[in-house]
Order: C-alpha cells, then sequence, then structure tokens
C-alpha cells in the first residue's frame, strides 16, 4: 500500500511580497511559483549543461552514488569517494539514468560572478544570499528524505530537467520515525513498510513535479524526497525561520546536537544506532497512541 499523498500545492507566478507573506510564509505553507526571478533572469536562459561544462568542466569533484554506497540512514553524508571531472559527470547524466549526484561542490567558490547573474525577489527576510547551492543529477538520482539540519526555508529552483519533490509537514516528525539526534529517518517513500513502521499510516504527504523556472518553497522544518525524473540542475537560496523559536531550533541542531551524535556514535558504534532506532519507535508509538 502507497503513502497518502496529494497533489495540493499551489502553483502562482508574479506573486508580491504581501501574498507570499500572508499565504505562505507566515503559515509555513508549500507553494509552486513559476519564473521566481523573473522570465529573463540569466538563471533560466544561461545555467545549462552546455554552459557549466564549458566554465567549470575541468574541475574535480565529488560524486555520491546512492546505489554502490552503503547507505547511513541516521546521519548526512559528509564526504564523496569518488572523484571525477565535472565536465565527464555532466556528460554522464545527460547520457542516460544514473543515481550518482552531485553536491556540497559549491559552483560559486569556483565562480563569483554568478552571484551577479541573479537578485533574490523581496519576498522574505533573514534571506542567506551568501549561501546559495546548486545540485546536479541524472534521471532515477534520488535525494532520500531528510530535514535540513539549519532548519531554514528553502527555495529550490529548477534550471533543467525535472523533479517529483514529496514534502511532509514536520508535524508528522515522529510518526515518520525521525532518529533523535539528526534529521533523518529510514523510510522508503516509495516502499512504505507498514508492519515496519505502522505510524505511516497517519501520515499524509504532498506530491508534486516542478520543472525548469519553477521554484517550490519549502517551509522551515518540512520533510523532503527529491526524485530526477530526468538529467537536471537545481539551484537553492534559504531564509531563516520567520519564529524566533525555529531560529533556535537550526542553531541548537548545528552546533550541538550534530556535534554530540557524533561523539555518541564514535563512542559506542553501532550500539548507538540500535538506541536510536528503539527511541524513534518508541515516539512513534506514543504519537499513535495519542491519536486512539
Amino acid at each position: 500500500m502507497a503513502l497518502t499523498l496529494i497533489d495540493g500545492i499551489d502553483r502562482v507566478e508574479g506573486i508580491t511580497r504581501k501574498e507570499f507573506q500572508e499565504k505562505y510564509m507566515i503559515p509555513q505553507k508549500p507553494v509552486i511559483i513559476k519564473h521566481f526571478y523573473g522570465a529573463n533572469s540569466p538563471l533560466y536562459n544561461k545555467w545549462g549543461f552546455d554552459y557549466f561544462k564549458k566554465e567549470l568542466g575541468h574541475l574535480e569533484v565529488g560524486v555520491y552514488d546512492m546505489e554502490g554506497e552503503k547507505r547511513k540512514d541516521d546521519r548526512s553524508y559528509k564526504g564523496a569517494n569518488n572523484k571525477m571531472k565535472f565536465g565527464d559527470y555532466l556528460d554522464m547524466v545527460q547520457a542516460g539514468p544514473t543515481s550518482k549526484r552531485l553536491f556540497l561542490f559549491n559552483v560559486f567558490k569556483h565562480k563569483k560572478e554568478l552571484h551577479n547573474d541573479f537578485e533574490f525577489p523581496d519576498v522574505a527576510d533573514k534571506v542567506l544570499k551568501f549561501l546559495p547551492l546548486a545540485f546536479f543529477g541524472g534521471a532515477g538520482a534520488v535525494t532520500r528524505i531528510h530535514r535540513d539540519m539549519d532548519n531554514s526555508n528553502v527555495f529550490l529552483t529548477e534550471l533543467a530537467g525535472n523533479k517529483r519533490v514529496v514534502l511532509f509537514d514536520p508535524k508528522y516528525s515522529d510518526l515518520m520515525y525521525r532518529y533523535p539526534f539528526g534529521t533523518h529517518t529510514s523510510i522508503d517513500i516509495n516502499n512504505p513498510d507498514y508492519e515496519k513502521f505502522p505510524g505511516l499510516d497517519k501520515v499524509t504527504g504532498y506530491d508534486c513535479t516542478i520543472e525548469a523556472g519553477d521554484t517550490v518553497f519549502m517551509p522551515s522544518g518540512w520533510w523532503h524526497h527529491i526524485e530526477y525524473r530526468s538529467a537536471g540542475i537545481g539551484f537553492s537560496v534559504r531564509s531563516l525561520s520567520p519564529n524566533i523559536s525555529g531560529r533556535l531550533k537550526g542553531f541548537y541542531q548545528i552546533g550541538v546536537l550534530t556535534h554530540l551524535d557524533e561523539l555518541l556514535r564514535m563512542l559506542l558504534k553501532d550500539r548507538w544506532f540500535e538506541t536510536k532506532k528503539k527511541i524513534a519507535h518508541r515516539r512513534a508509538n506514543d504519537a499513535i497512541a495519542a491519536m486512539s
């Protein structure tokens, strides 16, 4: 039985600051915005595979193979074991389906003038303009479900190709078996195991597809699972949570919890993961009981 997913995300174009704040930012509700940066932005007509291959193809990058590498369900990936030329990687993802993805690669570090190609629209406050990120992947590549550690809002823009994006409200975190001290879970969006994770029967998510030119607004703390339907290029900008409590939670997760988690993993090894699984299941059982 599949998860309960609905296609209920609003789609808009030319939204004003007042509309965005009232309908989406303040209530923390997802939305897909067409041509968020303006229809004539260089983001949409310049940032393609050919451009990046020409400008940065000579660089060596770390590539993640989610089928060939051991899964780390309870933690973030800190580094990639596979290295290759960026240009070769771009050729590979365009040639056909592949599970190999490229992230944690800062194209802006190597080509600073890219910052001049976009101006973030005046719809949000406390935007982290100094920290844009680019993402690359081929058809079949998957970004496993997670919540972002810094608890920021995310504006994810598709520049080439298309992606499936599945979102879940943070209110479902316990029912999704979130591991303590982190922002990950072992659930499989496409093949949910209700016997192992019965709390999933109480969860409802949003399922949508973003095409080139679309920007999906993912509010602070929302869970997201992303699948590359084709070779694709994505670009994201973040803004701090509109709530003080949300910002403090993000700072605490980055500054304290993630380091404590690493320390306990180093000291307890596999026993720490087993402990985290037990805590996640106990929280889910409590949440299920509270709904009865």
